[in-house]
């Protein structure tokens, strides 16, 4: 070579650490499903015990299972979607005329969580005397966050445009809505004024 100049070698690179990575990448989707399904499978598993402390247990069991249901059903649509299989729904509004106001209120309040998943709404709606309990609730809580999540269950229901005359149609149902309008807290006030302009606009 002139000038001295040594000829130009092409190094060959190493592909192991790519590979590796390539291979880390495939292996995470993966292992993220795994943990997804299996935290699904645990999930189901524990509903399935909450639903049979609703039915068999004291009621202070029942308080904290209905608790159990209320807090799966605040977050994810699988949560949602399960929780209303298997006989949950008539377990939690068979509570809702307890003496006990936390095993009514939880009760209440894990309905509403569900009901936020559209496909639940019909199961509620046609669940019989679960509507008419909803409203029993609305005029009877026994707290003023039971009473006021009925409001908001029957707002969550009135989005399906058949369920808004239903709704207004049952018994109490108005009287006890413009009850918490006049004396309810401003969040009560709130779910009535929504559900009122959703039944005006039917």
């Amino acid at each position: 070579m002139k000038n001295g100049n040594k000829p130009f070698v092409f190094q060959k690179r190493s592909n192991s650490i790519k590979t590796s990575n390539i291979e880390a990448l495939f292996r995470l989707p993966t292992s993220l499903a795994a943990n997804r399904i299996t935290a699904i499978k645990a999930n189901r598993i524990t509903v399935l015990m909450l639903v049979e402390q609703l039915s068999a247990g004291s009621q202070e069991v029942k308080a904290v299972a209905a608790r159990g249901l209320r807090l799966m059903a605040k977050t994810g649509k699988e949560n949602r979607s399960f929780i209303a299989e298997g006989g949950t729904i008539p377990a939690l509004y068979q509570l809702f005329r307890s003496t006990n106001p936390v095993a009514q209120e939880n009760a209440l309040t894990a309905i509403l969580n569900i009901s936020i998943h559209d496909e639940n709404k019909r199961k509620i709606m046609e669940e019989n005397g679960c509507l008419e309990l909803i409203v029993y609730v609305l005029r009877y809580g026994l707290t003023t966050e039971a009473r006021e999540n009925a409001a908001a269950t029957l707002f969550s229901l009135s989005a399906v445009h058949d369920f808004k005359k239903m709704i207004v149609d049952e018994h109490g149902a108005v009287a006890a809505l413009a009850d918490l309008l006049m004396q309810g807290s401003p969040r009560g006030k709130k779910w009535v004024d929504c559900l009122k302009q959703e039944s005006s606009a039917s």
